[in-house]
């Protein structure tokens, strides 16, 4: 008698459902990596993130969330004020309005403005994927940058508008918010980390310093999600064949062999 596994997908979305069932759309990508045991770089790269979970389990299962998942709702709304105001006019009051909840809803979840933003930079970074990788490179380089840009790419498209704000911001907001990078690891320093471990190791040529090649490679990124879209109407479509693309034309001349 065979033994039939599920697709990976369906498994991923089935652990959702019994999630939501269990504590609602509060659920977290610790969680469902748990109830999967499917590490969270693969569920990025299989099906995307917690929202993009969330709508695929809505259009192929009817799935209606009768939780609210508040803490959610409030970072979406401050995502929308933020884009459209700007981190520093902001306010705690326009977030409120946004949300539909009170002022003291807000700061009784994050405590302040502040915190607020963190929480926000934290809840939509792809750095989780990308560490992963970082603390347990493979021998696959090829395999790793796809599973990465494939969990960037959505990130940088979804989040266009506020990384607009990031690099077309005042100087005041920018100082703001490298402030607040200096709370947390970035991106950029995992795949620095990576890249490091991967010339080490022989499986990258040094064309060029680790901190170089992490540069390039979420400049690459940057330019499908972010700056094509935005500024001539090159839209994101496919991005699996957008990650095999960038990673195939990142890699050329910089495996090993020498």
């Amino acid at each position: 008698m065979s033994i039939t596994h599920k697709p990976i997908e369906r498994e991923i979305l089935d652990a959702v459902q019994s999630l939501l069932a269990e504590v609602g759309a509060a659920f977290t990508m610790e969680q469902l990596e748990a109830k999967t045991n499917v590490s969270r770089a693969t569920i990025y790269r299989r099906v995307g993130n917690k929202e993009t979970l969330l709508k695929r389990l809505a259009q192929e299962r009817g799935e209606t969330f009768k939780k609210t998942d508040l803490r959610l709702n409030i970072l979406k709304a401050a995502r929308s004020v933020f884009s459209r105001e700007g981190l520093i006019a902001a306010t705690m009051e326009q977030i409120a309005i946004e949300a539909k909840v009170g002022v003291a809803t807000i700061y009784r979840y994050f405590g302040d403005k502040e915190s607020l933003v963190y929480a926000l930079v934290e809840e939509l970074s792809p750095r989780t994927a990308v560490r992963t990788l970082a603390l347990q490179p493979s021998e696959d380089v090829a395999a790793d940058l796809e599973t990465i840009v494939s969990a960037v790419l959505p990130f940088f498209h979804e989040n266009r508008d506020m990384l607009r704000l990031v690099f077309m911001g005042s100087e005041t907001e920018r100082r703001y918010l490298d402030s607040l990078r200096e709370r947390s690891d970035s991106t950029l320093a995992h795949l620095t980390n990576y890249f490091s471990a991967q010339m080490v190791a022989g499986r990258l040529k040094k064309a060029g310093e680790a901190s170089e090649l992490a540069l390039t490679l979420v400049g690459m990124a940057l330019a499908f999600a972010v700056i094509g879209p935005l500024h001539y109407g090159m839209e994101l479509d496919h991005p699996e064949r957008s990650s095999k693309l960038i990673v195939s034309l990142f890699l050329n001349d910089l495996r090993g062999g020498q």
